[in-house]
């Protein structure tokens, strides 16, 4: 029997479906506000598939705000887990680890200066 090479590896798309599931949760069943500006930016699921970190970011969060957006996610853990059982079939839930991505952030800072230096010609 012959083996496909398959690019993409089990991880990567369990990731991607933890990531669609997670960011609907987070909008449309929490009913929290406060993570409405919230955007997941990328999940890496270990090759176990027992841990995910959850990348998170967002421009609109003012930075003294990131602190408590990644304590709100921390303690909606449990209801994020629960809630994608039913969204996503796994033999283990991964446990999530959210981290604040600062790649949004740097994206602005970099743009802000090309345009300055931009303006300065």
């Amino acid at each position: 029997m012959m083996r496909r090479n398959n690019p993409y590896k089990r991880k990567d798309r369990v990731a991607s479906e933890l990531r669609k599931a997670i960011s609907y949760i987070i909008e449309f069943e929490m009913g929290d506000n406060r993570l409405k500006e919230v955007t997941l930016t990328d999940v890496v699921v270990s090759d176990d598939l027992r841990h995910a970190n959850v990348f998170f970011g967002s421009s609109l969060i003012p930075d003294e705000d990131k602190d408590n957006v990644l304590l709100l996610l921390n303690k909606a853990k449990s209801f994020i887990k629960k809630n994608l059982g039913g969204k996503v079939r796994l033999k283990y839930m991964p446990e999530l680890h959210f981290m604040y991505d600062d790649s949004i952030d740097y994206g602005f800072k970099i743009d802000k200066l090309l345009k300055d230096i931009k303006e300065d010609e």
